[in-house]
């Protein structure tokens, strides 16, 4: 039997960018994430209201709950409801643990490697913060999980002309952001842009998904941006999961060194990931097949 011909390259960023608003469009959306995303655009919106939400939806509760009592937590005692939760981890980090996984569970069916790296860069990105003493290291893990969001969003809606990306990054042996510009006239982190802009996520995230490989020209907390790229480095060089290309991304240096981060200190992190993911990869990979059907 024949070879498939290769699609045809789009190269068009102005139609790639109306498909992917399309997508993020409330009503093409599933119960759970239009639920989500609508209480991430309410600044009445609380943490009772999370708490109902996702205890209506038994399916996403229990994943929730296998997460947070999980050793990626490691809390004493269970926890036996998203309300807990909440009192735990506070408003903004389960509300992104939510979406996060709402998100992956409708969406990543095409790229089932990509969850693995993109929980290993939160994982790294919680630990980097933890070293450098951040009251904040649970959200900047939210902002690690959602980072290729936008990688996410592209191989759902351009399936083969991604697949085509993904083998012109092995060929040329190039950085997939570099081989998504060949096929599509616009990278993933244009497209975590437009749909981070369309659900009205968090600032700090949408910098985040846009900024992660230059970080040094985030809009909000630059060191965030550079956090989640050094994580992202260690997740690769750990070979968590699969970003989808076969080379390290240049690295910011500069913005990299602005974090104070000692040798002994990413040393300690690179280990504690490893150790991390390792204890929570089979529950996370549980979520996964079971939200893929298998």
């Amino acid at each position: 039997m024949a070879d498939s011909p290769a699609p045809e390259l789009i190269r068009n960023m102005e139609f790639v960018k109306r498909r992917v608003q399309d997508l993020a469009s409330l009503p093409t959306l599933p119960g759970i994430v239009r639920a989500v995303v609508a209480m991430m655009d309410n600044a009445d919106a609380g943490p009772k209201d999370v708490a109902e939400l996702v205890s209506r939806d038994q399916v996403m509760s229990a994943k929730i709950l296998r997460l947070v009592n999980s050793p990626l937590y490691g809390f004493p005692g269970r926890i036996s409801s998203v309300s807990h939760a909440l009192v735990l981890l506070g408003f903004n980090v389960v509300r992104g643990l939510v979406l996060s996984m709402a998100v992956f569970d409708h969406f990543s069916s095409r790229t089932p490697g990509l969850w693995g790296h993109s929980l290993g860069t939160a994982l790294a990105a919680r630990a980097l913060a933890r070293q450098l003493g951040r009251k904040d290291a649970e959200e900047i893990m939210i902002a690690g999980l959602l980072h290729d969001l936008g990688k996410v969003v592209l191989a759902h809606l351009f399936p083969n002309h991604y697949n085509l990306a993904l083998t012109v990054a092995a060929e040329k042996r190039c950085h997939i952001a570099e081989a998504e510009r060949h096929v599509f006239g616009a990278n993933h982190t244009l497209a975590g842009a437009w749909i981070s802009q369309a659900w009205h996520l968090p600032a700090r995230i949408e910098d985040v998904m846009v900024f992660h490989h230059t970080p040094r020209a985030a809009k909000t907390v630059a060191s965030d941006a550079a956090l989640v790229q050094m994580a992202d480095a260690i997740a690769r060089a750990l070979g968590l999961g699969d970003p989808g290309d076969p080379i390290m991304p240049p690295v910011d240096g500069a913005a990299i060194d602005a974090l104070g981060l000692s040798d002994r200190q990413i040393t300690e992190t690179i280990a504690a990931v490893d150790m991390e993911f390792k204890k929570g990869a089979d529950v996370l990979a549980g979520e996964m097949d079971s939200s893929n059907g298998k």
